[in-house]
């Protein structure tokens, strides 16, 4: 830890870099460790010690979900990471210093919003077996120094306004804070597109909608709703599909703390957003899929099921058809395993 605090001392010499390191025999030490169960053990810690970011370090080997095998999985949204030295203790002993170095910089440095870069310490798979310590670029040291600059303000609850607002208020007064900034993490993150990743989720949908598409009677009734009601209802179902996946996953559990923490109401937020937007991109290409097959479907049929004597609203549809289909994926959406969701929403990269 001294090497490492030194090196990061001489890159960002505008902070103060303290790392603690606590030992801790709360896992098997025969078993590979599910890197979510130890994000989830990390983030709590985080907030326990009150720290910035934590790294849990073992000797174990991690179950790889998406690879072939696994060497740490750092995860943004919980501003912690899991890191297995197995592999690294196979090199040689002058290199395992520098390796291990290697990957807990890689590792923060996703944790600070870094993207992967040949030229530096982010190269992507290959920092563990490097001789020698590799650093950010130029760049890379300018973003995470912003970065940093973003966090090191007082939290929340650090001031006395924020230490005596009630749960309610203490959100309220988070999202005018800090809204727009949880906005561009969601946004430029780009998280809520592995939601595509959830098979029975996708599965649901797909066989909703092509149900509701041989269905005489959903057309007849959907030329019965009025426009507004549908577009009123696409925000709702979005939000109660979001709600319905949220909690039933026990989402809002990740970040476990008794006491309000700004850093555990960030994480929520996110992880609720990223949900969000993702359902919601869902719905959109859910929407355009249907446009197309309506415009391919023969209109004189369709018209007919509609009970229709005109033209077919081809966007109503397609409309109430998407939004059906996401509400009907709720039910599909829970039957996914929860720690697979969890790695889905939360894994920057399995390194």
């Amino acid at each position: 830890t001294d090497k490492l605090v030194d090196d990061l001392r001489k890159s960002f010499k505008n902070f103060k870099w303290i790392a603690e390191l606590i030992e801790r025999k709360d896992f098997p030490e025969t078993t590979p460790h599910d890197p979510i169960t130890v994000l989830d053990y990390g983030s709590s810690l985080k907030l326990e010690y009150n720290l910035d970011f934590s790294i849990i370090l073992t000797s174990n080997p991690l179950k790889p979900r998406f690879s072939q095998f696994v060497n740490a999985v750092p995860s943004n949204f919980l501003e912690s990471a899991v890191i297995s030295f197995s592999r690294i203790f196979e090199n040689e002993e002058k290199n395992r210093i520098s390796s291990m170095i290697n990957l807990i910089k890689h590792s923060l440095g996703h944790l600070w919003g870094l993207e992967h870069n040949e030229n530096s310490v982010m190269k992507p798979f290959a920092v563990w077996n490097e001789k020698e310590i590799l650093d950010f670029d130029d760049k890379e040291k300018e973003n995470i120094n912003q970065y940093l600059m973003d966090i090191a303000d007082p939290r929340l609850e650090e001031t006395a306004h924020g230490a005596k607002l009630t749960k309610f208020l203490f959100y309220l007064r988070f999202l005018k804070q800090d809204g727009l900034s949880i906005l561009k993490d969601i946004i430029f993150l780009k998280s809520y597109l592995t939601i595509i990743h959830l098979s029975k989720f996708i599965a649901t949908i797909i066989i909703s909608t092509i149900f509701l598409f041989l269905t005489g009677e959903f057309w007849e009734l959907g030329a019965s709703i009025n426009s507004d009601m549908v577009n009123l209802s696409i925000v709702f179902v979005l939000l109660l599909t979001s709600f319905s996946l949220y909690f039933g996953h026990n989402l809002h559990r990740i970040a476990r703390f008794d006491r309000l923490k700004e850093q555990a109401v960030r994480s929520k937020l996110i992880i609720f957003g990223t949900l969000f937007t993702g359902i919601a991109a869902i719905w959109a290409i859910v929407f355009i899929i249907c446009v197309l097959i309506i415009i391919i479907f023969p209109e004189k049929v369709l018209i007919h099921w509609a009970g229709l004597s005109h033209h077919l609203p081809i966007l109503h549809f397609a409309k109430i058809i998407s939004t059906f289909g996401i509400l009907m994926s709720a039910f599909g959406g829970n039957l996914e395993e929860e720690d697979d969701l969890k790695a889905i929403l939360f894994y920057t990269e399995e390194t």
